[in-house]
């Protein structure tokens, strides 16, 4: 709003030399943030990329994403283009992190078999420390590289902390970080965008997990997994999972 006041203020007429403009992750763009987007390129052809279940930041407002578009650019001049098919994980996979969705958009599975996704919940932190080496062990004998996702940051460090006596592993900060090989740590704001062999969710509990606009971030969470996916929990697993069809994963 700042930089939209002062443009206004200025008199400025917008970059208009540029013909093209390029945006993906459209999902976590505010509808202003666009529309000041429009002003500042006023010449310019918008091409915008985006999965609405994956809006981590702008969350169930997402869903109106596509009609407020309607509002910023003339629809007889626009064009809607929907892909459903997803190839990034297995059909296992797919399915159990779409049955996350209450209104989910539309996600058809790419027929490649896999394993059952694992819902893990355990009595304690230590707990979950000692499967997630065992599993990690388990992904290394596979030879596929394994994240470790977190909801937060701090979650990362706390599980940094716990684990790296024990595995080599790395958290990732920000997104200007290189990826490393081997086993990273990253919070689920930072994985939008990538994907992993393997995936384990760290701590998905009732109690950091319990909101129903944190329903977006758990979909994104698990589907970075292509070939594994494991879920743990302490003491509680969270509600956002209880909807998800008994046959679509083990537990464990």
């Amino acid at each position: 709003p700042y930089m939209m006041l002062f443009d206004l203020i200025k008199g400025s007429r917008g970059e208009r030399e540029i013909r093209f403009v390029f945006i993906d992750e459209i999902q976590d763009y505010t509808p202003f943030q666009l529309a000041f987007l429009k002003f500042s390129f006023p010449k310019a052809r918008f091409t915008m990329l985006g999965d609405l279940n994956q809006a981590i930041f702008t969350k169930e407002n997402a869903v109106s994403l596509q009609d407020e578009l309607g509002q910023l650019f003339d629809p007889k001049k626009s064009e809607y283009i929907e892909l459903t098919q997803t190839y990034r994980s297995t059909q296992q996979i797919t399915d159990f992190s779409k049955d996350i969705l209450l209104h989910g958009a539309q996600i058809d599975a790419f027929e490649r078999e896999g394993d059952l996704p694992v819902v893990s919940v355990v009595d304690s932190v230590d707990d979950m420390v000692a499967g997630t080496v065992q599993q990690l062990a388990a992904n290394v004998a596979a030879k596929e590289t394994t994240a470790i996702i977190t909801k937060t940051l701090d979650d990362a460090k706390i599980a940094y902390e716990a684990l790296r006596n024990q595995v080599d592993v790395t958290v990732i900060r920000t997104e200007n970080q290189r990826l490393v090989s081997g086993t990273i740590i990253v919070p689920a704001y930072l994985a939008k965008g990538l994907e992993f062999d393997a995936v384990i969710m760290w701590d998905a509990s009732a109690n950091v997990y319990h909101g129903d606009d944190e329903r977006q971030l758990v979909y994104t969470i698990a589907s970075r997994a292509m070939h594994q996916l494991t879920v743990f929990a302490v003491e509680k697993l969270t509600p956002l999972l209880a909807g998800v069809a008994d046959d679509l994963y083990e537990k464990r």
